[in-house]
């Protein structure tokens, strides 16, 4: 197994955090439009 250069590292750990930041607020956004789809459905507010 080769080792990675300490840049490669922490490149990789960069890219990483960036792509958990990234989904958790795709995740967030879905929860908050869903939410708000029930509360407009509860109100009467339907397609």
């Amino acid at each position: 197994m080769t080792a990675h250069p300490v840049g490669a590292q922490t490149w990789l750990r960069r890219v990483g955090w960036l792509v958990l930041i990234w989904a958790a607020g795709v995740l967030a956004l879905g929860l908050v439009a869903g939410l708000l789809r029930v509360v407009m459905n509860l109100a009467g507010l339907t397609v």
